[in-house]
């Protein structure tokens, strides 16, 4: 496919690629692509009145400049490659179902504290130790957890023009169905977690399993190492997981309470956790300021894909407690010496909330008072986990609120009547800052509340209609309020 690509691009002078008709200059080729929502064939004779030549994946489109590929996500990918051929010594990919970014983020830490350049690219947007030029990140669509193929690549050329030699990416589950990562290969992938999400796209259990998986067989490197959370390993997916990896041949390195990086004992609190883990016959132990044992795992599966780029394991762990907490990830709003304490997390399925929920729980213990949370869930994603994370968060906290999250194109009511649905005693509170707001109110000495689901979001979207809103902001303006 890619010899056919590059020479109708030499035939007929391509400059650039889009898949959006909109944004077509002259000299560029156009990619139609049928989505979810949007089909871009429809707009295959307009294209053609700018565009240089057509690519579809319809074979009943008929002309001169209009081309049929089988798989046209696939053709994007490398159509993006040969425009943007620059790429990274060392690529990193990282996927699962939470802890993506959490991961990407320290391994991106910890490069940078061992003095080596590094840029992030995910859910929080391009993040390099180098500057990028402001003009080229406005010019970048907003992006989702894996870019579009174009974009992606377009970042990849660019920090690898600016010399960032490591690059870590986060790789969503639809990036990877979708081939948006192309034909690229990294040196080493982590698979952080795996629980019930994206059904909506995916259907099943196993689809979506499938989806993460084929990131290891298409995107890593001959040679190259899965970092896997061992929990995976020890679940009901665990064995054909193994029996894939073994199939194809891929090495895969555990880290967990039963991982080669065996986890002997997590002390969490508010200020923190100690963490004393085992790793080729030889006990380590770290300090760090990350709340969360579930983290602390995260910290170590980034620990050992950073030592597979090559770097000494030892000096690794040396400045492992240095490296700080993703906005939004079990963030601590306020200060420590205030009666109450709020935490702000994206957790947004029903596995994240669990651990999430249990870990403060587990503090709370400590300290005496009761367990709150707030939180919602999207519209126009999987209907089908919103009663499960009702059932998870009234198993584990004292007082649940249910309110909205971002809506979408969806009745909010509906959603939070179908989260209703698991969370018997709950109670419902429309508009999610008067939610915060009348929940803080109602916290005394001792209580923690945990704010979840957005995490690190500045924006709601109801509707058609994406507005200002930070769980973060607000949390720390009532609680200023509050303690005056």
């Amino acid at each position: 496919m890619k010899r056919k690509i590059e020479n109708l691009f030499r035939k007929y002078n391509v400059q650039g690629i889009s898949c959006d008709s909109r944004n077509l200059k002259p000299g560029d080729a156009f990619f139609a692509i049928k989505g979810e929502k949007i089909d871009g064939n429809r707009f295959i004779n307009e294209a053609l009145k700018t565009a240089k030549i057509v690519f579809t994946g319809d074979s009943s489109w008929k002309g001169e400049k209009v081309f049929y590929t089988q798989d046209i996500r696939l053709a994007v990918a490398i159509a993006a490659e040969i425009i943007y051929p620059n790429l990274s010594a060392n690529l990193v990919a990282v996927t699962g179902t939470n802890g993506k970014t959490s991961v990407v983020s320290y391994i991106y830490q910890i490069l940078k504290l061992l003095g080596q350049e590094a840029a992030t690219i995910g859910t929080i947007g391009v993040n390099s130790t180098i500057k990028i030029e402001e003009k080229f990140l406005k010019e970048l669509p907003q992006s989702l957890t894996t870019a579009d193929p174009i974009t992606f690549r377009k970042i990849l050329n660019e920090l690898t023009e600016k010399e960032v030699s490591n690059v870590i990416f986060e790789a969503s589950s639809h990036g990877i169905a979708q081939r948006r990562l192309g034909e690229i290969k990294a040196k080493t992938a982590g698979f952080t977690s795996f629980s019930q999400d994206h059904l909506d796209y995916h259907k099943t259990m196993e689809n979506y399993l499938e989806a993460k998986l084929q990131l290891f067989r298409e995107n890593l490197e001959e040679g190259g190492e899965v970092v896997i959370n061992s929990e995976i390993l020890d679940s009901s997916y665990g064995d054909g997981v193994k029996n894939f990896f073994t199939k194809h041949r891929i090495r895969y390195f555990g880290v967990g309470k039963n991982g080669n990086i065996k986890v002997k004992n997590i002390n969490s609190s508010l200020t923190g956790s100690k963490v004393v883990f085992e790793y080729n016959k030889k006990e380590y132990t770290f300090t760090t300021n990350i709340i969360g044992s579930f983290q602390a795992v995260n910290l170590l599966i980034a620990a050992k894909m950073t030592a597979n780029l090559g770097f000494n394991f030892d000096h690794i762990v040396e400045v492992l407690e240095k490296v700080t907490a993703v906005t939004g990830r079990l963030q601590r709003i306020g200060f420590l010496e205030s009666e109450v304490q709020v935490f702000v997390d994206y957790a947004h399925t029903p596995d994240a909330l669990e651990k999430s929920l249990l870990e403060l729980r587990n503090i709370k213990a400590e300290q005496g008072g009761k367990l709150y949370l707030v939180f919602g869930c999207g519209g126009d994603r999987d209907p089908s986990k919103r009663e499960l994370m009702g059932q998870v968060a009234c198993k584990l906290a004292d007082y649940v609120v249910v309110t909205d999250d971002n809506p979408r194109s969806e009745n909010p009511r509906k959603i939070r009547l179908d989260v209703l649905k698991g969370a018997d005693g709950a109670e419902e509170i429309e508009g999610r800052e008067f939610a915060i707001e009348s929940t803080i109110e109602k916290l005394k000495k001792n209580d923690i509340l945990l704010i979840a689901g957005k995490g690190h979001e500045t924006y709601q979207i109801i509707g058609n209609r994406t507005v200002f809103f930070s769980d973060i902001e607000i949390a720390r303006k009532i609680l200023l309020l509050k303690n005056k």
